[in-house]
């Protein structure tokens, strides 16, 4: 338990010094100068070093020492497609599971947020409600799996998304609002009428168009 901790940590705290600005794409930093930029001590530097290094983040380099990896197209894709893996498993017990009274309090509360997108309101607070719909609809699909380890995994690759349109300077607009809450919508229906095929045919769509806005936005 206290790895994972010192895992999540800095991994966390290494994504806000590459979104801030602090660490840059091609830099090449000591392990101790890392240590002082995070605020972290060594060892569990190092663990947070080998998750770094996993995702593509970083590379070690032996005597010459870290280099700060931009997270290229190939970052993004994988861990889009690492995302639809773990969804689409859970969506084929979340069609049977997903009680009607959760569809129908998410297909009211997008129908609400559609409206208010539409009505013009400010832009900072829909994008707001879109995000928490966002993150409320494929948390909830992810938990029915019960699984912890999952869980953490499916959170990291959300973060890592949202990473890397930061890093990137990738920004949403109203009309990429409306068209992330219409798939929702398609998703919902399908959960609704409980079509299985619908489901993950919607929301694989939902990803190929969450991919392409992320790479042209």
């Amino acid at each position: 338990m206290e790895e994972q901790q010192h895992d999540n940590v800095g991994y966390q705290k290494f994504r806000d010094a590459l979104e801030a600005g602090r660490l840059k794409p091609g830099m090449v930093i000591t392990q101790n100068e890392l240590c002082d930029m995070l605020g972290m001590s060594l060892s569990p530097l190092r663990e947070t070093l080998v998750l770094l290094e996993e995702f593509g983040l970083v590379e070690i380099k032996p005597r010459a020492g870290i280099k700060i990896v931009y997270p290229e197209v190939a970052f993004i894709r994988e861990n889009f497609q690492f995302r639809i893996m773990i969804e689409v498993h859970a969506m084929r017990t979340f069609v049977h599971t997903a009680t009607d009274a959760w569809i129908d309090d998410m297909l009211k509360r997008h129908l609400a947020c559609k409206a208010f997108i539409e009505s013009g309101a400010d832009f900072e607070t829909v994008k707001r409600q879109v995000v928490d719909l966002d993150k409320q609809l494929h948390r909830s699909l992810v938990d029915v799996l019960n699984n912890g380890a999952i869980t953490a995994m499916h959170e990291r690759l959300q973060d890592n998304l949202l990473m890397a349109r930061r890093v990137h300077q990738r920004v949403i607009n109203r009309h990429q609002l409306l068209e992330t809450v219409d798939e929702h919508l398609r998703i919902l229906e399908s959960l609704r009428h409980r079509d299985l095929d619908g489901a993950i045919a919607n929301l694989e769509a939902h990803f190929r168009a969450s991919t392409h806005r992320t790479f042209t936005s």
